[in-house]
């Protein structure tokens, strides 16, 4: 197995760490995926270099359970709870 490939599987199971965000502030950091824990709206959330975001995220209600893979530099939310798990870069 190559490197990247190593790296793609322990981002996946959260090898890196992860944060449990209760606030409204805003969360910068390099992210590899975030699983709502209870029903959220994220108020804005920006994707790292060559991860398209698409879709409205902005005043959504996520469900809990969802999760929202990628690489994201920083997110904020209106309400919820979610788990951010740290991208190994």
């Amino acid at each position: 197995m190559s490197l990247q490939s190593d790296i793609a599987i322990q981002n996946s199971m959260g090898h890196a760490g992860h944060s449990i965000v209760t606030t409204t502030s805003a969360q910068a950091g390099n992210w590899s995926g975030i699983q709502v824990v209870t029903a959220t709206v994220i108020s804005s959330i920006t994707g790292a270099a060559g991860c398209v975001l698409s879709g409205v995220y902005s005043g959504t209600t996520l469900p809990a359970g969802l999760f929202i893979p990628g690489k994201f530099t920083s997110f904020t939310l209106t309400s919820g709870v979610v788990i951010a798990y740290i991208d190994r870069t």
